[in-house]
């Protein structure tokens, strides 16, 4: 009987963790929230800026390199 109660109250205790987890997850979101609202207010009041993509920025500075290595010195 006593194993059966430990076993118990050991499934009821983590039970409660995952729960108190949980509460604590949609806790920690509400404080995001209005971040992530105001970030995006930021940037669709920005308009069409944008930044570049890595991938074509160093495209450009490869071909800004090259351009600058074939010059005769």
């Amino acid at each position: 009987m006593l194993i059966i109660l430990v076993v118990f109250a050991v499934i009821v205790s983590l039970l409660a963790e995952f729960f108190y987890g949980y509460v604590q997850d949609l806790q920690d979101a509400g404080w995001v929230r209005p971040s992530v609202r105001e970030h995006y207010t930021i940037v669709r009041a920005t308009g069409n800026v944008a930044f570049k993509p890595i991938k074509d920025s160093e495209r450009q500075m490869n071909e800004a390199f090259k351009v600058a290595s074939d010059r005769p010195w």
